[in-house]
């Protein structure tokens, strides 16, 4: 199992925790709940950016390769958290697996970078591989061959690319695509004529451009209605019913987007629509999660995500909706999931997936068809693929109650007792 270790890094004094299933964190705001998705998102992608980083090497780039490696990773670290070279002292360690883990530190106005034997080992023997692709490509590289000659270049560079992507997921013990979506998204759906039009994306923070460019990609999927674009796919344990059911009635329509006059529409019932621009707040919160969602399930891809915030915007009810909707993604193609949030529904809906879980697991005929009525049993979570912390300023806990399996109670009421017992007070003093 991978574990993160934070010490002193921003708002995060202290925070070490095995990476599970699904993580919950939730706490008050500047607490340090959206460093720590963060930090565990970037460990979780550097692969990627690892092996884009040395195919699109020149060949004069691999004279000192880890060299240049390592100092990428630890530019764009600064970068990412916008770091200054005269921050705090922080140590940051992510444990892939037993023996291979790296360590980013700041010490005696230096930033450090460090990678176990066996890490540095294996991505030592990578950069030979692509290095020596590279030679070997270049030597091949002739303007003059035929054109099927430069057809098969080209396929066969795409080949080597996917084999080189599928050594560096071997070396990493990590799989998964990484997704972040980041809070503020009604922006995105508020700005939505703009998003292409962006002519510098650097200028967004790491986090947002990832996601921009998936919303980008994504929205032109959807220029037909939900039922067929479903029946172009084979659905995952049979998920097509919910997720036509959920996605409708979270969003109170459907999402279009119309390639014709590049305009993004929610169509309501008997053929109206309202421009994305102009949907209400939850709408535009919510579609980029549901569209998302939708996508990766008939992908079969399998992700690693990051939700901040879904609750944004949205009636306690819906909430509860898009955590089912969660669930039927926590359930499908080994994926993973991060959600932060300062919402105690959140919380009772995922009590909810949990306690289902424990009632019906055991059950069979009417009396596990009773408790799927309650609750869908294809979003049910298993206790043991759970964690959930509570982070602030003096640390963090588990919120997991051990014994029922459940998230505290107390956790989830806190909000609320500290509201009640000032009425209480007030009450106490109106004689």
């Amino acid at each position: 199992m991978q574990r993160i270790s934070i010490e002193n890094f921003g708002p995060v004094k202290k925070f070490e925790a095995d990476i599970t299933d699904v993580m919950l964190l939730i706490g008050p705001q500047a607490s340090g709940k959206s460093t720590i998705s963060k930090t565990i998102f970037i460990f979780k992608s550097i692969k990627d950016e690892i092996i884009d980083s040395l195919y699109n090497s020149n060949l004069e780039q691999f004279k000192d390769s880890m060299y240049v490696l390592l100092n990428h990773i630890k530019i764009n670290f600064l970068k990412y958290f916008d770091l200054k070279q005269n921050c705090e002292s922080f140590c940051v360690k992510y444990q892939y697996s037993n023996d291979k883990h790296i360590t980013i530190y700041k010490s005696d106005n230096h930033l450090n970078i460090k990678l176990s034997l066996i890490l540095e080992k294996e991505l030592k023997l990578l950069v030979t591989e692509i290095l020596n692709y590279k030679i070997i490509s270049q030597e091949q590289h002739n303007p003059f061959k035929s054109l099927e000659e430069l057809r098969e270049l080209e396929s066969n560079r795409r080949l080597q690319f996917n084999y080189f992507k599928s050594r560096i997921d071997k070396i990493f013990e990590e799989t998964h695509s990484s997704v972040f979506i980041p809070a503020g998204r009604s922006l995105m759906s508020t700005l939505t004529d703009q998003l292409q039009e962006i002519k510098n994306p650097d200028t967004l923070d790491y986090f947002t451009k990832s996601f921009v460019e998936r919303i980008n990609l994504l929205k032109t999927y959807f220029t037909n209605d939900l039922n067929t674009l479903i029946q172009n796919k084979d659905v995952a344990l049979n998920l097509a019913d919910d997720l036509s059911r959920l996605l409708k009635k979270i969003l109170k329509g459907e999402y279009r987007f119309n390639a014709d006059i590049d305009k993004e529409r929610i169509y309501l019932k008997n053929n109206q629509y309202v421009k994305l621009q102009y949907a209400s707040s939850g709408q535009q919160e919510s579609v980029w999660i549901l569209l998302l969602i939708f996508r990766y399930i008939l992908d079969e891809t399998s992700v690693f995500m990051v939700f901040e915030e879904p609750e944004a915007h949205l009636y306690p009810e819906t909430q509860s909706d898009v955590v089912e909707l969660i669930g039927l993604l926590a359930n499908v193609y080994n994926n993973q999931i991060i959600i932060t949030t300062h919402s105690p529904y959140i919380l009772s809906a995922f009590n909810n997936l949990l306690y289902a879980y424990q009632v019906g697991k055991n059950k069979v005929g009417d009396e596990r068809e009773a408790v799927e009525s309650i609750v869908n049993s294809k979003s049910w979570i298993d206790p043991n693929r759970i964690s959930a912390y509570f982070i602030s300023e003096n640390g963090y806990e588990s919120i997991i109650d051990e014994k029922l399996k459940l998230i505290q109670a107390e956790k989830i009421d806190s909000a609320s007792s500290i509201i009640n017992d000032k009425f209480n007070d007030l009450f106490n003093l109106d004689e």
